[in-house]
């Protein structure tokens, strides 16, 4: 067993339905970690010290962190039952709530695709009156808080005093995507004054679809003298999961000078929330030395649906669409996942070497105090 202290980093990207590719990812590394740790009742929690999300990849990371009601130090949900919720209410969350009437007339009244009340129902149903702080581990989860006009990090480790809220309208707020659901209106809890308490926050897609770079500046900004160490690269563990996001997912535009109002209101959010995610990548490969030609290194690694089969829509296995929850694209979406674990163990170097399990068993190996708070 090592004993050399390293913060591990659990990042999760946003991606709507697309979640699915995480949540099955997640289930290979849940039960590596069982076989690595000989534990069959190990969980993901065990072993992150921290989990960053944004949108779906925050949905995920909060259900893997939710404690068991019989024992609050540990977590309710296998990482099948995170997957699980996408296979069995995707299609409920989305298509069965889509609205009706024709898009064009309707946007011009109300610009989502969606109606909220059976992600709430949902939200409700599963996580009651659960709060954030409530979480057995660290978790760091995106929004935009439209009120203010600025980004907002929901955090576990927040003084309650000063900001609460309850788990299920964390979840709403950072998954309100635009047009797709509307904006979250919340309450933080912590707020006596009524009208000082509201936040109204959309997806925190629209500025850190891939979160990496939020949970490594939240973890560096630590204080050597609360670990014993200085907080640096290689004193921390990064696992990024995308969502196969493909920034030409929206219909190509011959003559993009002829786009109106309704084409760029239903292009816009996929857009802006993949444009950004190899940026990130290149700039957080860059952070953990990571070379050009790889994913990984000793600390860190990136695993995505693979970049040749996202190059062209055309060649997806799957529907890009973020909301597509039909059951033929839900099945599609997990062999995709299954694809992304196949990719992320394969190294064209070395056929002997996997380097996302080599990955797990080091996550398995590190040993690191409980004490972790940010």
């Amino acid at each position: 067993m090592s004993t050399e202290k390293k913060i591990r980093i659990l990042s999760l990207d946003g991606g709507g339905i697309r979640g699915i590719i995480p949540a099955t990812v997640m289930v290979h590394i849940e039960q590596r970690i069982k076989e690595f740790s000989n534990n069959p009742e190990a969980k993901i929690a065990d072993y992150f010290d921290i989990i960053v999300g944004t949108s779906t990849g925050g949905i995920l990371g909060c259900y893997y962190l939710v404690p068991d009601p019989s024992n609050r130090l540990k977590s309710m949900f296998t990482a099948q039952q995170a997957l699980n919720l996408y296979v069995e209410k995707g299609y409920e969350i989305f298509n069965k709530s889509k609205k009706n009437g024709l898009f064009g007339m309707r946007q011009l009244f109300n610009a989502t695709k969606y109606n909220p009340n059976n992600i709430e129902r949902i939200f409700k149903e599963q996580l009651g009156d659960l709060k954030l702080n409530e979480l057995i581990k660290p978790c760091i989860v995106t929004t935009y808080d439209m009120v203010k006009g600025s980004s907002f990090f929901f955090n576990s480790k927040d003084n309650p005093t000063k900001r609460d809220f309850y788990l299920r309208d964390v979840l709403r707020s950072t998954s309100a995507a635009p047009t797709y659901f509307p904006p979250a209106v919340i309450k933080n809890l912590a707020i006596k004054n009524e009208e000082e308490a509201i936040m109204v926050n959309i997806d925190g897609g629209v500025f850190a679809n891939n979160p990496a770079l939020c949970a490594y500046a939240e973890v560096r900004s630590k204080k050597s003298n609360e670990f014993g160490f200085d907080i640096k690269s290689d004193k921390m563990m990064m696992l990024s999961i995308g969502t196969g996001a493909i920034p030409t997912a929206y219909e190509p535009a011959k003559n993009p000078g002829e786009w109106g109002v309704i084409k760029w209101a239903k292009s816009a959010p996929e857009i802006m929330m993949d444009g950004a995610l190899d940026t990130v990548n290149y700039q957080i490969k860059k952070i953990f030395g990571v070379e050009d030609n790889k994913n990984y290194s000793d600390n860190f690694i990136r695993v995505d649906f693979p970049v040749k089969l996202r190059e062209n829509p055309n060649n997806l296995p799957y529907a890009p669409d973020m909301s597509d929850a039909s059951p033929e694209n839900i099945k599609k979406l997990q062999q995709a996942g299954i694809t992304t674990v196949e990719k992320a163990n394969e190294d064209k170097n070395n056929s002997d070497f996997k380097p996302l399990d080599n990955f797990i068993m080091k996550l398995v190996e590190i040993g690191l105090s409980n004490n972790f708070t940010t």
